[in-house]
């Protein structure tokens, strides 16, 4: 069978999700989770952007195995190409990937440039990374409302100047089945090489067909796919991998195609990047909604009979969801908690692992069945609490029909011990006033999220918060069964990811502005 190609695009393009905010030891889970995934090229970010974004891309090229590792870099700016390859030099297989706009939409808003002038722009930036690395992916922006003529002609040219993958983005999310197949139609016909380079497509869902785009793609001669976990990116997002890759393998023989991911890894990948980013699924979300493998077992309007209908087009076993649950019990060997640490994403240091045995064995006295959100909300508390700002030591809130709501505080800020009371309209409320207050800042409360992570009375409650302060917006999360608990825990991982975030656009290099180009 024809073998798809999975470019993963999660951490560049779907890290443009409003709110999300990634640290650099987040990023590195999140990539070497997607080779475990086996997806066979994963874009790891735009090292000119900013110094943060450079070392991300330099040490999962430096750490990762399997994966092609690629880079973006700008066309029109020269620079961009030795950064993107500084960055990636020590990676097993490295790709730079640049672009241009191939509408005139696209071209007169932010090149200023006509199709010759933006051909030659496409061709020098081709010979530019073709410098430093035979594996140049080419994409061409907005190329659905693009003249299909024109569209041939930059294809022509970038594929002689040695482009070796040419990506079509249908940047906007306009493009619809029919004008997909009409596309590569035209490109197979016209293109005398096209057999003998790698075409591929990237959709965005605003108009919820960026699976069925990318899959008509396939259908006519596409070999790679851009797509994101969970589907995220800005606006409505991107193709979903998940939804991607199962409607492939689930009409593998009729497509002729098939993909090499781990489809046992599918829902772990979901889950991880869920938990990092805060960002909540539907339940009703295909392949990885909590409902998505749910139904009623009873259909009397059809029979009577009981037994499971045969409903299910895929096994959710086989997608790494769990029939059991997620948990691990309080009488876990150290080999199994190690192996279930490495299953979440965590690449800890002997030390650190000891340190978060010790802890989980303190957490099993207590309870007798231990979640992987325990586990992670463990790790975080235990082995990376020296990289927070802000630590929460104690909270004590007293709210009911009678009394004030209010709340007492213990914090630990940079390294120093602060305790304060306040009060508020609920106990929640008068969690967040006082904090805000011992931390000296005021972000607007733009979300706050319950949901239930288990089942149960005594079920862990997930809180999912999102923070604006100056221009930037983080998604904060907290869990614990206790709602209050879990709404300060996720208050202050959003503090600390806004103290993150704003650090880091202190320190970013993206201040071309004349050299700027549109994302994909």
């Amino acid at each position: 069978m024809r073998r798809i190609l999975i470019f993963d695009t999660t951490l560049r393009d779907g890290e443009k999700s409003p709110g999300t905010i990634l640290t650099l030891t987040e990023k590195v889970r999140i990539a070497k989770q997607l080779a475990r995934l086996n997806v066979d090229i994963l874009e790891a970010g735009f090292p000119a952007a900013s110094a943060e974004q450079y070392q991300a891309v330099e040490r999962i090229a430096r750490e990762l195995q399997g994966p092609v590792v690629a880079a973006l870099a700008r066309a029109t700016n020269p620079k961009d190409f030795e950064v993107a390859w500084e960055a990636l030099k020590h990676a097993s297989r490295p790709r730079i990937h640049t672009f241009v706009p191939a509408s005139r939409h696209y071209r007169e808003h932010f090149l200023k440039k006509d199709l010759e002038q933006t051909r030659e722009l496409a061709v020098a930036a081709v010979k530019m990374a073709r410098r430093h690395t035979d594996d140049v992916e080419f994409s061409l922006v907005d190329s659905f409302r693009a003249n299909p003529d024109e569209v041939i002609q930059l294809v022509r040219a970038v594929l002689a100047a040695g482009a070796a993958t040419i990506n079509l983005a249908d940047t906007v999310g306009y493009a619809t089945p029919v004008e997909v197949s009409g596309l590569f139609q035209k490109l197979r016909k016209e293109i005398a090489t096209f057999d003998q380079a790698v075409f591929s497509i990237h959709c965005h869902n605003d108009l919820s067909l960026a699976v069925a785009n990318s899959l008509a793609a396939i259908l006519e001669g596409a070999n790679q796919v851009h797509c994101t976990v969970n589907g995220i990116g800005e606006r409505a997002g991107n193709a979903a991998m998940e939804e991607l890759v199962m409607a492939i393998a689930t009409h593998s023989s009729q497509m002729d195609a098939q993909t090499a991911i781990r489809l046992d890894q599918i829902y772990p990948s979901s889950t991880l990047l869920r938990r990092l980013t805060g960002i909540s699924l539907a339940p009703h979300k295909p392949i990885v909604g909590t409902n998505a493998f749910v139904f009623e077992t009873a259909v009397p309007q059809l029979s009577d009979r009981e037994e499971k209908p045969p409903y299910e087009i895929m096994d959710p076993e086989k997608l790494g969801i769990r029939a059991t649950g997620d948990e691990l019990t309080a009488g876990a060997p150290l080999q199994l908690f190690r192996a279930r640490i490495a299953e979440l994403g965590y690449d800890l240091q002997p030390q650190e692992m000891d340190e978060c045995y010790r802890a989980f064995r303190d957490l099993a006295a207590k309870k007798e069945t231990i979640f992987d959100a325990d586990l992670e909300l463990l790790v975080n508390e235990t082995a990376f609490k020296s990289q927070m700002r802000y630590k929460l030591l104690y909270l004590n809130v007293s709210a009911g029909s009678i009394s004030v709501p209010n709340a007492t505080v213990q914090l630990e800020v940079d390294g120093q011990i602060e305790q304060d009371a306040g009060f508020g309209h609920g106990p929640v409320d008068a969690t967040f006033k006082t904090i805000f207050k011992m931390v000296k800042r005021s972000p607007r409360l733009l979300r706050y999220e319950v949901n239930a992570v288990t089942s149960g009375t005594d079920a862990l409650g997930e809180v999912t918060v999102r923070l604006a302060e100056n221009g930037q917006q983080v998604n904060g999360r907290g869990i614990d069964t206790d709602i209050v608990l879990a709404s300060a825990r996720a208050l202050i991982n959003g503090l600390n990811k806004l103290e993150y975030s704003s650090k880091q656009a202190a320190v970013s290099e993206f201040t071309d502005e004349e050299s700027f180009m549109p994302r994909l």
